[in-house]
């Protein structure tokens, strides 16, 4: 008994998972959303959907901070072959909930176990900020999140979307970094302070200068190492990827720039003018002009240098000249630690580098002292891009490729994705000044193969996965949601037949379709079959037939003509036991009907009625025949 109860059990559970489920796309595990200064942020939802749904609700269920919210329809009558829509959540660690209903009856729920609303950084700057040899802090907290996957090249094509805790020295610090270093100690420190989840993006590059970072801003050569990969953009194109593909999704509080140590003989000026460079740059990608900066003094090599720290102080709050030129602060740049004043071999084993877990933990309060209040409330956050909409036209007429999607708006470029990478196509290369090491994005990432930025705002294809991105002349991509049509059917040309061409008033009438592999949809609006109703009127019927995301062409109309005067020959049989409307002919009508106590019937024909054996009208019924023309 147990084991048939067993196996009944799970009968019951492979048919019900096999059956009108759901997929959440967007939003990934672990993500984080940037909130405004209202604590506050909208989380897009998408997902894909696998048997007619008319309704899709959803809310956030609060694991630390923030507040449960109501169930919300964020969409209803889903197209297009995926769901859509938003909630507004305050800053907390969330459960995400999603249902999904048909007639109001529930057809499939899926969760997201981790989601934030909190802050999410950019980190910027050279081997300081990018960590290297010697030891890491990973984060304690559950709540301090990475990219967990760096990748010097800087591909587009090669940029995982997926999130996990920043854990264990090995853990990446995307789309650059290849250690934690010290953010993790941070990423704890204000986890503990805000209360809210913190993600953070690493775009550092070791030994790079402000020159290296200001030219590879602006597309132009610059005298560097060739480790330094100038010719992928390098090392400001980790940055641009930061801020306007990842920053897209989940919005930006602000980019942490640690840089100065290879500047020792720069002039306070053209450190200035090259970080000011870069700035402008990033508001740019990111089409923020308001994105904040937090820039650290920094200049220790192994001794301090006067030009960058000038350089760095005249960034956040600008610098007079004796009496001669002014050098004005740039906008929203805010002051960072002052970590040259974190010195000895406790804190740098070498005097420049943070190598030590002393170190790094100094490091990290510093910073942490520095992202106060006044800065949270000051700074103006970049919040997440809705997705990009796509529309799905399905052709009928060539199964070969069955599929059109695409997107409006006038954009610089567009990609779009069928597959996902290969391992050979996601690998990330890194190296530590000795070694070059590999890496592939985590399990449950999205790993999408943009075919070409050069594509059109259409394509056309076959079933797959599909998923598009667009970048502006900015730089700014915008993401899709993914569309899972790798089920995808056509639908197959329907036929029907109707019970008659011809019912008197308030008689019914069947109409019955065929081949249709999915589900008939009559002209009157119904779907069932066979459709039995009663007709009003006079009028034409067609039938189409609906798969998941496609309807085919209409039948050729059929007329129902609803008259009781017929232009034929009647042969009637059958019981009449209740009030029915008369039956007129043109011609004749021959009838063994049986007229029951309550029925009440007349014939009416312009030549003959003929009652033939059989026919009955039993005492007290209502039976009138004559002979007479209609129209």
């Amino acid at each position: 008994m147990n084991y048939k109860l067993l196996l009944s059990i799970l009968l019951f559970v492979l048919v019900k998972n096999g059956f009108a489920q759901i997929t959440i796309t967007h939003p990934f595990e672990r993500m984080v959303y940037q909130r405004n200064n209202s604590n506050q942020a909208k989380i897009n939802i998408a997902g894909n959907y696998y048997s007619a749904i008319d309704r899709v609700d959803a809310r956030v269920v609060s694991i630390t901070g923030g507040n449960t919210t109501a169930w919300t329809t964020i969409q209803s009558n889903p197209s297009n072959g995926y769901f859509y829509g938003t909630i507004t959540a305050t800053g907390g660690w969330y459960r995400l909930e999603v249902n999904a209903y048909r007639n109001n009856t529930l057809v499939d729920s899926k969760s997201i176990q981790k989601l934030g609303i909190g802050e999410v950084f950019a980190i910027a700057g050279q081997s300081n900020a990018q960590g290297g040899a010697g030891v890491s802090t990973p984060a304690e907290e559950d709540m301090v999140n990475t990219v967990n996957y760096s990748n010097n090249l800087t591909d587009y094509n090669r940029l995982p979307i997926g999130f996990s805790k920043m854990e264990g020295d090995s853990c990446k610090i995307g789309p650059f970094h290849y250690v934690p270093w010290a953010w993790g100690k941070l990423g704890d420190l204000l986890v503990r302070k805000l209360g809210v989840p913190v993600l953070f993006y690493g775009a550092g590059h070791g030994g790079t200068s402000s020159n290296d970072w200001s030219k590879s801003s602006q597309g132009l050569p610059y005298d560097g190492e060739s480790w330094k990969r100038q010719d992928l953009g390098a090392p400001y194109r980790a940055l641009e990827n930061s801020v306007a593909y990842y920053g897209s999704l989940t919005g930006l509080r602000a980019v942490l720039w640690h840089q100065g140590e290879s500047d020792p003989e720069t002039f306070f000026l053209p450190y200035y003018e090259n970080v000011r460079n870069v700035i402008n740059k990033s508001r740019e990608n990111a089409e923020h002009t308001s994105l904040a900066w937090v820039v650290a003094r920094v200049s220790r090599n192994p001794e301090p240098h006067d030009g960058p720290i000038l350089g760095q102080n005249t960034l956040i709050s600008g610098f007079q000249v004796g009496g001669g030129d002014y050098y004005p602060p740039v906008p929203y740049v805010f002051a960072g630690p002052n970590t040259d004043n974190i010195n000895g071999s406790t804190y740098r084993t070498d005097g420049i580098h943070f190598d030590t877990y002393a170190g790094q933990i100094e490091f990290a309060n510093a910073w942490n002292s520095t992202l106060d209040n006044t800065f949270f409330t000051s700074s103006i956050p970049m919040m997440a891009s809705a997705l990009l909409p796509v529309s799905l036209t399905c052709n009928n007429s060539t199964p070969a490729t069955p599929i059109t999607l695409s997107v409006t708006g006038g954009f610089n470029k567009y990609a779009w994705s069928n597959r996902q990478n290969t391992v050979q196509e996601s690998i990330g290369f890194n190296y530590n000044g000795c070694c070059q090491y590999t890496n592939i994005p985590p399990v449950g990432y999205e790993n999408l193969n943009w075919r070409t930025l050069d594509s059109t705002s259409i394509t056309t294809g076959t079933a797959a996965r599909y998923a598009a991105n667009v970048r502006k002349s900015s730089k700014k991509v915008f993401f899709s949601p993914v569309i899972d049509l790798s089920a995808f059917t056509l639908p197959t040309s329907p036929a029907f037949s109707s019970s008659a061409t011809q019912v008197r008033p308030n008689d019914s009438l069947v109409l019955t379709g065929s081949n249709c592999n999915g589900t008939f949809l009559w002209s009157t609006g119904a779907t069932t079959n066979p459709l039995t109703f009663v007709p009003s009127t006079t009028n034409s019927y067609t039938v189409q037939c609906k798969t998941l995301y496609c309807i085919s062409a209409a039948t050729s109309p059929q007329t129902i003509t609803v008259s009781s005067c017929f232009p034929d020959n009647l042969n009637l049989n059958g019981t009449v036991s209740s009030a029915e409307s008369p039956y007129s002919s043109q011609q004749s009508i021959q009838s063994n009907q049986i007229i029951q106590l309550s029925g009440k019937i007349n014939y009416t024909a312009a030549k003959k009625v003929e009652l033939r054996p059989g026919f009955e009208a039993k005492s007290g019924t209502v039976f009138q025949a004559m002979i007479s023309g209609c129209n």
